[in-house]
């Protein structure tokens, strides 16, 4: 049974790519959200038009036009499945007296919220005993729910946070919970340059207990802390609507990567883009991983659905990861 259970918490770390994970629990919540953000290799945290995740900044939220639904699934290797849901809207307050924002006088404040879900894990793992006979099929599962609000305090600093709770399946009888904030600032120098910074996973960590599976006497209880991510970013948009290029650099424990990304429309409502991240600056053997996606876009009325798609290259898993998404705005 020991055995049985440490293949299971083994399977679970490797749920998500092994690389550019520090050691460190919550290897699934540093996989990027949605097809968009990931094909332009996750080089989000300025990213404030388009389909917006809160899950790279939370002040973004704040500048998503509309109501938002995105959902998003992953074909991945070695049978593991990541998946994702969230909900995103603007509110403004309006004052006829206000005269906060430039553009938009009359308007007392800007701001917005979003709830997410993120789940990873594996359904179909064959179980063994010490003596390598099969025992039963085994399931390890994680995931992140997410509340989200930001704000504009100006035309130019906007500010939010991310409160979030965790709850993990490792074997039957042995789960974990725990909750995390994410605080994000997105500054904007000019119409077309914008900074952008956000502190990850500041709390968070699993707290495990085998007690109820193998007695008093010799279960025991472990703590598994996240990683703290600290993000600096940087985005540019090109003149006219050509393009968003971005570059992230960010901290994640001890070691230092960077990401960078791309995305040009091509025709109208069609949109392609490309990027890398993981780019180690400090010695940690990590290799890069490039990305690549595309999206389409028909509106219909009112709404403006969108399909997004990536396409990744997983330099430790033996074929690449696709992603799909869907957004309706409305």
């Amino acid at each position: 049974m020991k055995n049985t259970i440490l293949f299971a918490f083994a399977a679970l770390l490797c749920v998500m790519p092994a690389q550019a994970q520090n050691g460190t629990a919550g290897a699934f919540t540093r996989m990027g959200f949605g097809a968009r953000g990931q094909g332009m290799g996750n080089a989000m945290t300025t990213v404030n038009s388009g389909t917006i995740s809160t899950y790279y900044n939370p002040a973004l939220s704040a500048f998503q036009e509309g109501h938002v639904l995105h959902g998003s699934y992953g074909f991945l290797a070695l049978d593991r499945r990541f998946n994702q849901v969230s909900y995103t809207q603007m509110i403004r307050i309006y004052n006829k007296e206000a005269n906060i924002y430039a553009d938009e006088p009359g308007v007392q404040s800007i701001s917005g919220v979003s709830i997410s879900w993120i789940n990873a894990g594996d359904a179909n793992i064959q179980g063994y005993d010490s003596d390598g006979f099969k025992t039963d099929i085994l399931s390890v599962f994680e995931n992140q729910f997410a509340v989200n609000f930001g704000t504009r305090f100006s035309d130019r600093l906007a500010a939010g946070f991310n409160a979030k709770f965790y709850y993990s399946g490792l074997y039957d009888g042995v789960t974990s919970s725990g909750f995390g904030l994410d605080i994000g600032l997105l500054y904007t120098l000019s119409p077309s340059l914008r900074i952008g910074f956000v502190a990850q996973e500041l709390l968070t960590k699993y707290k495990w207990d085998t007690s109820q599976l193998y007695g008093a006497e010799n279960g025991n209880s472990t703590e598994d802390p996240f990683a703290r991510i600290y993000r600096l970013g940087v985005g540019y948009s090109l003149p006219n609507e050509n393009g968003i290029a971005a570059v992230d650099v960010e901290a994640v424990g001890d070691v230092y990567l960077a990401r960078v990304g791309v995305e040009v429309p091509i025709a109208k409502n069609i949109w392609l883009r490309g990027g890398v991240e993981r780019i180690d600056f400090s010695d940690a053997g990590i290799d890069p991983r490039p990305t690549f996606g595309f999206s389409v876009s028909q509106p219909i009325a009112q709404m403006q659905p969108v399909i997004h798609y990536a396409f990744i290259l997983e330099p430790v898993a033996p074929s690449p990861t696709h992603v799909l998404s869907f957004a309706l705005q409305f």
